[in-house]
């Protein structure tokens, strides 16, 4: 236990303080070490440290002692406007990210039986189920008139957790869990038109500026069961609870100014900081899912997950901050979003296993308004590639993710309109979104 305590420190180090959800997806991109050559498609299985994070009934089928690590996705993630008034068509935005995925131990307890089973199990898992970080510049100079839109936004979900399951009777088994998650968002965007250039200033123009940083904490909860329902086949299921909020912290800075054509220019005041209370807020979860699996040959596995709506401000401004000040968006409203996972890894030769695996990855915003911020709507499709290698205490697996969708954002308008209106005005463009993620994840049992 003394080197599971040694571990866990490090392990806790290498992750960030980062922080389920976007506001817009749940399943950005696959955690875990098996889980990702099957696509995510990992309920009926659950059975090494991840498993806390999709079914802790899974855990009690750990041999003795294992130990999970994650160690770093690399990814690409892309995003491209549309052809909207006065914005840069085919405008990409492209950053690598280094996401330290997921990490964790379990150990099982009791006594072994005839097949090295064990009556009981417990573990701990750190998951970052959603990081999304971008950045967008666009500038243009149209009939004398200059404009601007930019933005940097990073979203990232930190999940600590501890569960335990027990097997009751041969074929069946319980677990429960309970999640620490933290959520961290650093969000700011610009947005300016001006005309009537004179001796190097703009006699006519609107700018208005926004800037949140915040941070969250709340609690989850998640109950499963896996059973063996014949020879190799299983079937598992979890539940995951509201969110209970705990803690949390943030601040928003804005600007507005506006000088009309022929009029006196009027500024809405940058203040040094309001502190607001902010939330992240789940509504609770269902993900249910079959597997067959051949031990060391083959697992042919599927899952489905329903997320609830949920409706909540991320930040509570109340009257510190005017609503139409505000270039991004604050009130959060997610509907019923059904995911799917499926995957096939298979042994091609003595140790060497290949896996593939495909996901779903829909928008919990169905409707982008266009006269208001609001998270983009991208319903997403993805699939996996893993390649792994097995020794006597140890899996290691490298591989690739990769999904694609196109749905709607909207952005601040930015043409000559504005020069003539006291309010922010927005509109719908088109969006298509990429993420591409390479990985290496390895699994020590002992």
């Amino acid at each position: 236990m003394q080197r599971v305590a040694i571990w866990v420190g490090v392990l806790a180090c290498l992750l960030p303080a980062a922080s389920f959800a976007d506001d817009q997806h749940y399943q950005d991109f696959i955690v875990g070490d098996e889980a990702v050559g099957l696509g995510g498609a990992y309920t009926a299985i659950a059975s090494d440290p991840s498993g806390g994070w999709y079914n802790p009934a899974g855990i009690v089928d750990v041999r003795n002692m294992s130990l999970s690590l994650t160690a770093n996705l690399y990814g690409i993630q892309d995003n491209s406007t549309g052809e909207g008034a006065f914005l840069d068509p085919e405008n990409a935005i492209s950053k690598l990210s280094i996401v330290p995925s997921s990490a964790g131990f379990v150990q099982s307890l009791g006594r072994a039986d005839v097949n090295g089973r064990r009556t009981f199990a417990v573990g701990m898992t750190l998951v970052v189920p959603s990081y999304r970080k971008f950045s967008i510049t666009e500038e243009k100079d149209y009939q004398g008139v200059h404009s601007g839109y930019n933005r940097s936004f990073t979203d990232s979900t930190l999940w600590v957790g501890l569960f335990g399951a027990m097997r009751l009777g041969g074929r069946f088994s319980i677990g429960l869990g309970v999640f620490l998650m933290q959520r961290s968002v650093q969000d700011s965007a610009f947005s300016y038109v001006a005309t009537d250039l004179v001796n190097g200033e703009y006699q006519t123009f609107r700018s208005a500026m926004t800037e949140l940083d915040f941070s969250n904490y709340s609690l989850v909860g998640s109950l499963g069961i896996k059973w063996e329902i014949a020879r190799n086949f299983f079937f598992g299921a979890m539940v995951r609870s509201p969110s209970l909020p705990l803690y949390s912290t943030g601040k928003v800075r804005f600007a507005r100014a506006w000088a009309p054509p022929g009029g006196q220019a009027s500024f809405l005041p940058t203040p040094e900081q309001v502190s607001v209370n902010s939330e992240t807020r789940i509504n609770g979860e269902a993900r249910a899912g079959i597997a067959y699996v051949i031990p060391d040959l083959l697992k042919v596995a599927a899952d489905v997950s329903a997320h609830m709506p949920v409706s909540y401000d991320l930040v509570n401004i109340d009257d510190q901050v005017p609503e139409d000040a505000l270039l991004i968006p604050y009130h959060i409203e997610r509907d019923l979003v059904i995911n799917g996972n499926l995957g096939v890894e298979v042994t091609i030769i003595r140790k060497i296993s290949i896996g593939v695996g495909g996901f779903t990855n829909f928008s919990s915003v169905y409707s982008v308004p266009d006269d208001r911020p609001s998270p983009a709507s991208v319903h997403m499709f993805g699939g996996c590639l893993a390649v792994g290698y097995a020794s006597d205490h140890t899996v290691t697996r490298a591989g690739l993710m990769y999904s694609y969708g196109e749905g709607k954002d909207v952005h601040a308008v930015t043409d000559p309109s504005q020069l003539d209106n006291d309010s922010q005005g927005f509109e719908r463009v088109d969006l298509t979104q990429s993420y591409m993620y390479f990985f290496l994840s390895s699994t020590f049992r002992y």
